[in-house]
């Protein structure tokens, strides 16, 4: 992520020089702005879907998983006990082992939905971003959350119209879907 900020700074600044070089040619300068695609990621519709599917997808799973893990501190406590069999402490010790087995298995899966839903929000995040851009007339458009924007004018704030046609994408994407009688997704 660094490494694609201080590409994105030294471009900026190398478009910045070419500008100021070529006023001479009246090239004209580059416009560069900025959006906060934290903000995007969390209030867009498609983002507050995906939250929605994830839990009613997974929610359930861990929700028993951590009453397993309850129980299982429950039977821990009862283990210091010094009168406690062999046994008991071998079930406990199977049962620790098949719950950390059961977790490692739900979070593989859960993550691979997680990626499949950041792959399908960046893609639609960055094409509203260059539909917004190219609308307005940028050149450039920066992340502020990606820690290298200090200070922005307000002008170069595109967040706000970026979010809005992400969820008119993202609309008409599911529309689209619809129309052809296929699985909604985000």
């Amino acid at each position: 992520m660094r490494k694609l900020l201080m590409t994105a700074v030294a471009t900026c600044l190398l478009l910045a020089g070419q500008a100021l070089a070529a006023e001479g040619n009246a090239a004209p300068a580059a416009k560069i702005g900025v959006v906060d695609m934290q903000t995007v990621a969390t209030q867009s519709e498609p983002a507050q879907v995906a939250k929605k599917q994830m839990e009613s997808k997974f929610g359930k799973e861990r929700a028993d998983l951590e009453k397993q893990g309850e129980s299982l501190k429950k039977k821990a406590e009862a283990l210091k006990n010094p009168k406690i069999s062999e046994e008991k402490k071998l079930d406990f010790i199977r049962a620790k082992q098949d719950l950390d087995q059961k977790t490692r298995n739900f979070m593989r899966k859960v993550e691979q939905e997680e990626v499949k839903l950041r792959q399908d929000m960046v893609t639609l995040v960055f094409s509203a971003t260059y539909e917004v851009a190219k609308a307005k007339g940028f050149t450039f458009v920066v992340d502020v959350t990606a820690g290298g924007v200090l200070y922005a004018d307000q002008s170069m704030d595109l967040t706000q119209d970026v979010l809005t046609e992400v969820n008119r994408l993202y609309k008409e994407k599911k529309n689209d879907k619809s129309d052809k009688g296929e699985k909604k997704q985000p």
